[in-house]
């Protein structure tokens, strides 16, 4: 690597994708190759797999050495990770993908252009998505919705159709690393830390090959983690409605005893004690729902396991392996 140059570190998790890495190499290289300007290192995270994907990778990094591969132990999600490669990563800027190229790594250099105008963050933005279906996008833009409804990230509003696709100077993403959150919304955190940033609209492309590794399950988990994870408003809406029923409760009794003692009406009315009862029992359960999801989360905080454990890697050199593990605290990020 040359002295005088900026490193530009691009991590990728990736966990089974056999079928891309070849292509998803010959791409990053021809990204790298017309960025004489800079020097790359692209930190590829083999997130558990059980496929031929370390193999491939093994033989990337023989033929090109700035391809280098941290290997976990086993699959930690994307968040674990993303926070693997993040950790190893030594650039003067940090670039976020997925390995299955519906993020078009050409746009790297317009990332770049971007950030050296002085932004410290540079988001990817969807303009078009191929091959995915009118209901997935209503659902995508609701979810948007909905997560800047009840959130306040940082004072400010996730960026509709804002992937997780981006560019982070080393003095955001070294803030990241020192975040201990197990349940982690990069997108939010990234949000949450402030600084300038500025978003770049590329289309989004079907996945080269392979299948999803985002099922409808997983997209919807990661909505409920980015809404409790910057929110307290589903437990103040918790309290709301208790205050409401309650009211209305209260409201239903007297009308009861006034309509006994002063209209002689007898109370009746069976189905409308058992419908009250089942309303009253089930609102019960949505409370403690939503206690839960909190305390699963305080539950998870509190065991502060790490967020990833790493097998091998490849690339690296033994000494500076050996520094990052030494100096890893329990939640493995920056000390």
């Amino acid at each position: 690597m040359n002295a005088g140059r900026k490193l530009i570190s691009i991590v990728i998790p990736a966990w089974n994708e056999e079928a891309v890495i070849p292509e998803l190499g010959r791409r990053l290289a021809a990204v790298m190759d017309a960025q004489p300007r800079y020097d790359f290192e692209a930190i590829i995270v083999d997130n558990g797999s059980w496929d031929r994907s370390f193999e491939l990778l093994s033989a990337l990094h023989e033929r090109d050495p700035r391809f280098k591969t941290v290997r976990l132990s086993r699959n930690f999600t994307a968040d674990g990770g993303v926070a693997a490669g993040l950790r190893y990563a030594t650039g003067d800027c940090a670039v976020l993908m997925d390995a299955d190229l519906q993020d078009p790594p050409e746009c790297i250099g317009q990332f770049i252009e971007k950030w050296e105008q002085g932004h410290d963050v540079v988001y990817g933005v969807i303009r078009s998505r191929e091959g995915v279906s009118g209901l997935r996008r209503l659902g995508n833009k609701m979810f948007y919705k909905l997560l800047n409804t009840l959130t306040n990230v940082g004072g400010t509003s996730l960026p509709q159709n804002v992937t997780a696709f981006r560019l982070m100077d080393r003095k955001v993403y070294e803030v990241l690393n020192r975040m201990a959150e197990t349940n982690r919304f990069t997108r939010g955190l990234c949000v949450w830390c402030g600084f300038s940033q500025v978003g770049v609209e590329f289309d989004r492309a079907d996945r080269f090959a392979g299948e999803t590794k985002a099922p409808l399950l997983d997209i919807i988990k990661e909505a409920i983690d980015g809404i409790f994870s910057f929110s307290f408003i589903p437990l103040k809406l918790v309290t709301v409605l208790g205050l409401v029923l309650s009211s209305f409760s209260f409201l239903f009794l007297a009308w009861q005893l006034i309509s006994t003692v002063f209209m002689g009406s007898s109370a009746e009315g069976y189905l409308t004690i058992i419908c009250t009862i089942l309303l009253m029992f089930g609102f019960l359960f949505l409370v403690l729902g939503v206690i839960g999801e909190y305390l699963a989360r305080i539950f998870d905080e509190v065991k502060a396991r790490p967020l990833y454990v790493v097998k091998d890697t490849l690339g690296f050199s033994e000494d500076f392996s050996q520094a990052l593990t030494r100096r890893l605290p329990i939640h493995g990020n920056n000390p």
